[in-house]
């Protein structure tokens, strides 16, 4: 009983001691969880604090653009799609950092213009100087149309006609007056629609963000750069070229709105390259851009998105394709210019083996932020789609993009793929990759992936082997990352093509 005695004693102080940790860790536990719970209100407070100003900013700013565009003396393309631009822009929100597609955007950078101000408008000289200096050179015997855009206006001393008896090319404003009200209502018809709120219809977590924007520019539309091909009975043996320019002086009151349509009859091949570009360096304007692409059964549209405009400027765009059976839409995006850029597209392939493909090209240095959100939508089948992403971040810059791919249960046999590449030159370089499926079919091939890296230390050796020096292996392995992507740009647009590979080696050089 004693020896019982002698080893319960110690037992018993060890098992007290046992609870007495335990509760002890209990209470630390339960301190943590309010301690958590704290911070965790804390940051979502801070985090309400800051959408709120975000959210009220874009929103103070839709409509400071709304009055100045009703005081300034230009008239506009269409009241009635004016008039309800601006009731479908009441009845949206705001962009806000707290909806999904605006969560990593700059909203500060793309819509603060408290200290910002409108440049002295340029001199005719000046202005003509600059426009030649951005535009593409004109070749003996090059006949395709040219459309420039100064400040919303189309000018008659850039733009060209070109020689094409297939397509009506030119202003809306021009056209409606030479194709009398037949010419006019099909164009108002086919301006009619807004992305995400007549079409492109998506829930909050999946949409692009396209529709307050939209009907901004719906609601301040004074012309848009429209090439509408007719039907043709077998495929075209050659494309028709139409460029498309639009150019900001940086000195009007309110922002630009861009406005393209473009609709390739049955069987037609179209090639549009379109460019946004400033002629002043300060431009710190922003150009709120919308484009609509119908290509019909057969068709088959290139389209080329080149964005270079002043390093100060702010850019968005949004952008629809809608493509027929048998159709086929190319999208090649290249962006290096603007404090803020952004494109969102939406391809919706509509008939039974169309197919798109869709190539992007970020270049962001500085402290950019430029993005690509896109979505391309399955709903029959037979589609084919391939996206093939890259972006070369420098600087304190920002990549950002957001690439979804929907296959409804309907569109069977689908091929498709998607794939976002990164290189971070720099510490503070930064990139958000969401690359997405979203797959209800059972008979597809599909993939997708991401990749962020910096330069390869082996490559870079590989070339100091061969003689060069690190400034000048550096600077060929930048060059030659978008060459796939790039394509035939280096013909079709040189100029486009020589800034972004200036831009390339300024950036190579940090």
């Amino acid at each position: 009983a004693g020896g019982q005695a002698a080893f319960a004693a110690p037992v018993g102080a060890a098992l007290a001691a046992t609870s007495l940790l335990i509760a002890l860790r209990g209470a630390v536990r339960r301190r943590d969880r309010r301690s958590h719970t704290r911070s965790a209100r804390t940051q979502a407070a801070a985090q309400a604090t800051q959408v709120a100003p975000a959210s009220a900013l874009a929103e103070e700013w839709v409509e400071s653009q709304v009055r100045k565009a009703s005081a300034a003396s230009g008239g506009r393309l269409d009241a009635a799609l004016s008039e309800r631009g601006l009731v479908t822009l009441r009845e949206l929100g705001a962009p806000a950092r707290n909806q999904e597609p605006w969560k990593y955007s700059d909203l500060k950078a793309l819509f603060d213009d408290s200290a910002l101000a409108p440049l002295p408008a340029p001199s005719e000289d000046i202005l003509r100087e600059a426009v030649a200096a951005l535009l593409e050179e004109t070749e003996e015997g090059q006949d395709h149309a040219r459309l420039v855009f100064v400040d919303g206006v189309l000018s008659p001393e850039f733009s060209r006609p070109g020689r094409s008896d297939k397509a009506l090319v030119g202003g809306a404003l021009a056209l409606a007056v030479t194709g009398g009200a037949e010419v006019k209502a099909r164009i108002a018809e086919l301006l009619g629609p807004l992305p995400e709120k007549d079409m492109f219809l998506a829930n909050k977590n999946d949409a692009l963000g396209c529709a307050k924007l939209a009907a901004l520019n719906q609601s301040l539309l004074e012309d848009c750069a429209c090439v509408l091909a007719e039907d043709a009975e077998a495929p075209d043996s050659e494309a028709i070229t139409v460029e498309v320019a639009f150019i900001t002086t940086g000195s009007s009151p309110s922002c630009a709105c861009p406005r393209v349509l473009v609709q390739a009859g049955k069987n037609r091949r179209l090639r549009v390259i379109e460019s946004h570009l400033s002629s002043n360096p300060s431009d710190v304007s922003l150009s709120n851009g919308v484009c609509r692409i119908i290509a019909a059964e057969g068709a088959a549209v290139e389209h080329d998105l080149l964005q270079q405009k002043a390093d100060g400027s702010r850019f968005v765009e949004s952008l629809t394709a809608e493509v027929a059976a048998g159709a086929s839409y190319q999208l090649r995006l290249l962006q290096t210019g603007a404090r803020a850029g952004r494109v969102n597209a939406a391809v919706a392939l509509q008939g039974e083996g169309a197919s798109c493909n869709v190539l992007g090209t970020l270049l962001a240095d500085e402290e950019q932020q430029l993005d690509l959100h896109s979505l391309i939508h399955h709903s029959v089948p037979g589609g084919k789609s391939e996206q093939l992403h890259k972006n070369i971040v420098a600087g304190s810059a920002e990549c950002i993009f957001k690439g979804s791919i929907r296959v409804d249960k309907a569109a069977q046999q689908t091929t498709s793929s998607q794939l976002c590449r990164t290189l971070l030159l720099t510490k503070k370089a930064k990139v958000k990759a969401m690359p997405s499926l979203q797959i209800q079919a059972d008979d597809v091939t599909c993939s997708h992936g991401a990749a962020i890296t910096e330069l390869d230390e082996t490559e870079v050796f590989y070339m100091r082997s061969r003689g060069l020096d690190p400034g000048a292996a550096k600077k060929l392995l930048l060059v030659a990352f978008p060459q796939d992507l790039l394509g035939d740009l280096s013909k079709v647009a040189p100029k486009v093509y020589q800034r972004a590979i200036d831009k390339l080696v300024r950036m190579a050089a940090q």
